[in-house]
């Protein structure tokens, strides 16, 4: 990264934009703008009205750039939603120097990328899982191996292809070049794990506003993503139907009083809950609102086990469970994940970056703060790929333009 760049990071929420800027100082990256506006033309992850997503996008945006007081041109963004999938791909070259070289590797991951996708699925990850060398399996670094056959088993992590389209044409709207769009899932471990949960095992669960996202790893490598479409935002309908007030009120009470585990509440606390329109407020128990809470958490949690059985041995998640997202600091919620999926659980926050620190500290900003660093420690690699020649988004972003 150059001295005098800034990168820009757009987190697309169903319930939030958030859009974050950073520029290296002194040899780190410090976060030096941030804009947050309420998300209007989404829908669990998707957009589903361009006019008034680009609008909440334009806001984020220009209220990061007038803190941060620079003018950035190109944005990495994310996306979440149900139609996320993974695919499984092979690639294979013979070793012409009987050495594996980085060329090599390149050149069995592009084989790889030879999947057939269906007409409407496009590839915004490719994650190797193993290399193979001749018949030596579980190889995840194979440079330097010798050998005749090098073997890549990869996941791609799959989009629905105008659901891209259209997150794509917000900022081409506003005269952005969109360098790479990423799975939220993924910037959120980015942000919230360590190496050392990645190399043991561990599963991260992203409770969004509309999607609740689930990534795990094992042997420093992600074995599986997925995204359901519900999240908080579920909670907040199902206070505002049984509290008989309005989601604007659910939410203030959700954040202000909101517990999910009953037990944690005495009958004696009494909460005020505002009535819809000229109705009078009525008081009711705590404990209402922490039984709604915690049946909808339960429910929540037992659609990521169901999920979550995709995996098969479950006893690769040595070190457990990661909570993050703007639900993961709800009381009780560790007690309800511990005991329904069964593993230790934790609270995952953002790293404490240098400028904006105490702002984006919060759970709620672990997939921003996750895009800018997944950037920044990528701008080195993108810069390679561009010398060499057109980069694997560049060519993506040029078929999809011919098809739009």
């Amino acid at each position: 990264m150059s001295k005098g760049d800034a990168i820009l990071v757009v987190d697309i929420g169903t319930t939030k934009i958030c859009a974050l800027i950073g520029e290296e100082k002194e040899g780190k990256l410090w976060v030096t703008g941030m804009g947050v506006v309420p998300s209007k033309g989404l829908k669990k992850g998707v957009v589903i009205n361009i006019e008034e997503a680009t609008a909440s996008i334009k806001s984020a945006i220009e209220k990061a750039k007038t803190q941060a007081k620079v003018n950035v041109k190109n944005v990495y963004t994310s996306i979440a939603g149900s139609h996320i999938k993974t695919i499984s791909g092979m690639g294979v070259v013979a070793l012409k120097e009987k050495q594996v070289t980085p060329n090599e590797v390149q050149e069995v991951l592009d084989s790889a990328q030879s999947i057939e996708l269906p007409p409407d699925r496009i590839i915004l990850h490719i994650i190797p899982q193993e290399f193979i060398v001749d018949q030596h399996r579980g190889i995840l670094h194979p440079v330097g191996m010798t050998g005749m056959r090098l073997e890549a088993h990869v996941q791609f992590i799959t989009a629905n292809r105008s659901v891209v389209q259209n997150l794509m044409r917000c900022f081409e709207k506003l005269d952005l070049e969109v360098e790479e769009v990423i799975f939220q899932g993924l910037a959120s471990a980015e942000a919230v794990l360590t190496s050392e949960e990645k190399e043991l095992g561990v599963l991260l669960i992203d409770f969004g506003g509309g999607t609740t996202d689930i990534v795990c790893f094992w042997d420093n490598v992600l074995r599986f993503v997925s995204s359901i479409p519900v999240g908080g935002e579920l909670l907040t309908n199902d206070l505002a139907i049984g509290l008989r007030t309005s989601k604007t009120e659910a939410e203030k009470l959700k954040i202000q009083f909101g517990v999910c585990l009953k037990e944690l509440i005495n009958e004696e606390e009494i909460i005020e809950v505002p009535g819809i329109g000229n109705r009078p407020s009525k008081k009711l128990s705590r404990k209402v609102l922490a039984e709604i809470l915690e049946l909808r958490v339960r429910e929540l949690l037992e659609l990521v086990e169901a999920e979550i059985d995709n995996l098969g041995d479950r006893t690769k998640i040595t070190s457990g469970l990661v909570l993050t997202g703007g639900s993961a600091l709800l009381p009780g919620i560790i007690y309800l994940a511990d005991q329904i999926l069964d593993l230790p659980t934790r609270i995952g926050y953002p790293p404490k970056l240098p400028g904006l620190t105490e702002e984006i500290y919060h759970p709620q900003y672990a997939t921003a703060v996750g895009l800018l660093l997944y950037a920044y420690n990528s701008l080195e690699t993108e810069k390679e790929e561009k010398a060499k020649g057109k980069s694997f988004w560049e060519k993506i972003k040029e078929f999809i333009r011919l098809k739009i």
